[in-house]
Formats: C-alpha cells, structure tokens, sequence
C-alpha cells in the first residue's frame, strides 16, 4: 500500500476535525460573553443607583462583552425610548 493513500487520509480527517472544534469554540465564546455580559449588568446594578455611573458602568460592560447588536440597542434607548 502506498504510503500516500494513509497519510492523505490522516489529512482529511485532521482537517474536519479541525473545523468541527473552531465552530463549537466560536459557540462556547458567544455563550461565555453574553454569560459574563449579564453578570456585568447586574453588578452595574447592585453598585451604582440608576442614573449617570451605573449608564456608564454598562456601557463599559457592553464594550467589553456585548455583540455588535447590543451595543446598537444601548445606544438608541435615548433616540427611541
């Protein structure tokens, strides 16, 4: 048998494995964002009274693990209430 044929074969294998493990990390790291997102937003809450700090402290939140998305949605709470 030629060697070609097994190694070609390890080849493929590595690289669908290789695809499979990036797409459940970008699902694991969406998920730990929004996790530690709603942890974030909670202490802004318990810490700060609602006014100017806790506003702050959430957009720094939503800077650090909000998506694109929420961060739009932060941002037009004040255009449309």
């Amino acid at each position: 048998m030629r060697p070609i044929i097994p190694l070609s074969i390890v080849i493929v294998v590595a690289a669908i494995v290789g695809i499979l493990g990036s797409s459940n990390y970008d699902v694991y790291v969406a998920e730990r964002d929004q996790r530690n997102l709603q942890l974030a937003v909670d202490d802004c809450k318990k810490l700060f009274p609602q006014g100017i700090n806790q506003e702050e402290c959430i957009t720094k939140s939503l800077d650090v693990f909000g998506t694109e998305y929420q961060k739009e949605q932060w941002s037009q709470r004040d255009i449309y209430p």
